[in-house]
């Protein structure tokens, strides 16, 4: 799985130079490679397009130190330890804080891409995975709250609702998306 993360700064017109356009002051990209079945980064790459000042750039191979660090909980606080304050970019900091909550949720759906369209319209999931990957996304944000309705379709046996993306795309191409999982 790859799950990547862009930040992009910048000064509107006016602010800064009277040129009539915007300064930009970072663009900074972070793409992590992820093993899904053990959510532990198995790659990185990082770039630093635009960065105030060319010796920020020095700090970029040390984010190598990402590499075999899982993503599940406790993810914020290792990536706080290893690149807080002078140890790292505080915008690539908080670019891979973000990324880790992005890689456990798409997991749920990255489970299901893989799967025939037929079983991915069923009802039931019968997914030998199921109670790991519920784990993971409860409480990692409010529609995956424990006790939200997601949460509890998905407990009573239902399949979790499909992305509004994925439920648009089949749709598209004329598919008939039961409405329990619209």
């Amino acid at each position: 799985m790859r799950v990547s993360g862009r930040l992009i700064d910048n000064k509107p017109q006016g602010l800064c130079l009277n040129d009539g356009n915007d300064l930009v002051i970072h663009d900074m990209s972070i793409d992590l490679l992820i093993d899904p079945s053990s959510f532990t980064i198995v790659d990185i790459e990082n770039h630093m397009s635009t960065r105030p000042y060319a010796q920020c750039e020095q700090i970029l191979d040390s984010y190598d130190q990402l590499i075999g660090l899982s993503v599940t909980r406790g993810y914020g606080n290792r990536v706080k330890k290893l690149f807080g304050g002078p140890n790292g970019c505080s915008h690539m900091g908080a670019l891979l804080l973000a990324m880790g909550p992005v890689a456990i949720q798409a997991s749920w759906s990255l489970v299901n891409l893989h799967q025939s369209l037929e079983s991915r319209l069923d009802t039931v999931d019968s997914d030998q995975d199921h109670e790991r990957r519920l784990q993971m996304n409860t409480n990692t944000c409010h529609v995956w709250k424990e006790e939200g309705q997601h949460i509890q379709q998905i407990k009573i046996g239902r399949r979790a609702p499909l992305p509004d993306w994925e439920s648009k795309r089949l749709l598209e191409l004329g598919f008939e998306v039961p409405k329990s999982l619209s």
